[in-house]
């Protein structure tokens, strides 16, 4: 016993004409008769009255109609959803530490939830991203704009300027804002290796000083641990804000107009990296931007 003779049946019923069924299933009508027929054998009944207006069900066709079309529409649901999987290629997205942590949690959630295959990796820093975009390792990845260009599909998501990061009793903590001049007799604690870090670092060399730095530590949450019980202070993207203000830690905004932070997406082809920015939505990066910032 065949789906087809199933679903022979239903689009007859809904038809109320074989022909019709038959032209509707892209079949020949003796097509449809036979699998109606074979169901009629199988099951010893007959399921239609053949007239002048068509076809009528029997008593035994209603109770076959009642128990079979619901089966015939959840075969044809399971069929939609298998193809509609099989058109959605898994991809291999490569980030940044901070915008998988504060980006991309809300975005994926709604990525997932539609049922698309992605896998998420996380690299410390823009440039092993953006080789490992090149090496094959990743269809996309999201890092610094300033590491996109070359032979990558690239967009800008969004920009966002720079945080003091303050130890609980630091003499900064209740300013409004500061400057890179005031901070040259400060000490520092850094990410190792942090595009962010050695962006400030650059900054920093414009007013003639090199950041005293005390410590360089693995990870941003080992690091922001650290400074809430001792004083130094550090400088960070606008995203980690509200993480170090959990901690116990004042963030005071930068005013410097050179030191900022734009995360673009780039990808190895142009409809891998419209898809995901599809995915991503610009607006709804930019609501997840403003949000840490409020």
């Amino acid at each position: 016993m065949q789906v087809e003779w199933f679903r022979s049946f239903t689009e007859s019923v809904k038809r109320k004409s074989l022909s019709k069924a038959a032209e509707s299933l892209n079949l020949t009508q003796p097509a449809v008769s036979k699998h109606i027929r074979n169901l009629e054998v199988a099951y010893g009944v007959e399921l239609f009255r053949r007239g002048t207006a068509g076809v009528e069900l029997t008593a035994a066709g209603r109770l076959f109609l009642e128990r079979i079309a619901p089966v015939v529409e959840a075969i044809d649901a399971v069929g939609e959803e298998m193809r509609a999987r099989a058109e959605r290629p898994r991809f291999a997205l490569g980030s940044l530490p901070s915008v998988a942590a504060h980006v991309l949690p809300g975005r994926l959630r709604d990525y997932n939830a539609a049922g698309y295959p992605l896998s998420v990796s996380v690299r410390g820093t823009s440039e092993e991203l953006a080789a490992a975009l090149l090496e094959g390792t990743f269809d996309a990845v999201l890092i610094d704009a300033d590491y996109t260009g070359g032979r990558m599909w690239s967009r800008e998501l969004f920009t966002e300027d720079y945080l003091v990061v303050l130890p609980p009793r630091h003499r900064f903590r209740r300013r409004r804002a500061l400057r890179t001049e005031e901070l040259k007799e400060e000490t520092f604690v850094f990410v190792a290796h942090c595009d962010s870090c050695n962006r400030f670092k650059r900054v920093a060399a414009r007013y003639d000083y090199v950041p005293d730095t005390r410590m360089e530590l693995d990870n941003t949450d080992y690091m922001l641990g650290i400074m809430a019980v001792g004083n130094d202070i550090t400088v960070l993207p606008r995203l980690f804000g509200h993480q170090a203000e959990r901690l116990g830690l004042h963030v005071v905004p930068l005013q410097e107009e050179r030191l900022r932070r734009t995360i673009a997406l780039a990808a190895r082809t142009a409809v891998t990296g419209a898809r995901l920015y599809r995915m991503l939505d610009a607006s709804r990066v930019r609501e997840t931007e403003a949000s840490e910032q409020g």
